[in-house]
């Protein structure tokens, strides 16, 4: 049995404003909107500094977490992400580090 797959995406620009950056242009060519996608998880965990989504692991699953990766990381600079293989799911963490106190 090979072992299960993770991967840690860094921001692109951490330090970015946390405004997205997708435009009707952009949102026409993506694979998936972002908000189905995410909303065909089958769990949803909320973090302090983001949020936790489970995809039951069919056929396709880990492209598509990689595929919307990839695509949120153009519009949404300022997220990490992290997505890896558990029994029977993918998982994909999305984080904002917290601002420094005022």
């Amino acid at each position: 049995m090979s072992e299960p797959r993770r991967v840690v995406t860094a921001p692109k620009q951490p330090d970015a404003e946390p405004v997205c950056l997708l435009d009707a242009e952009a949102a026409r060519q993506r694979l998936e909107p972002p908000d189905a996608f995410l909303a065909s998880a089958r769990s949803e965990r909320r973090l302090s500094n983001g949020a936790e989504f489970s995809f039951e692991a069919a056929a396709g699953t880990w492209e598509r977490v990689s595929t919307f990766v990839a695509e949120e990381r153009e519009c949404c600079p300022f997220f990490a992400f992290e997505q890896w293989e558990e029994p029977g799911e993918v998982v994909l963490r999305i984080t904002r580090t917290p601002e420094p106190p005022a």
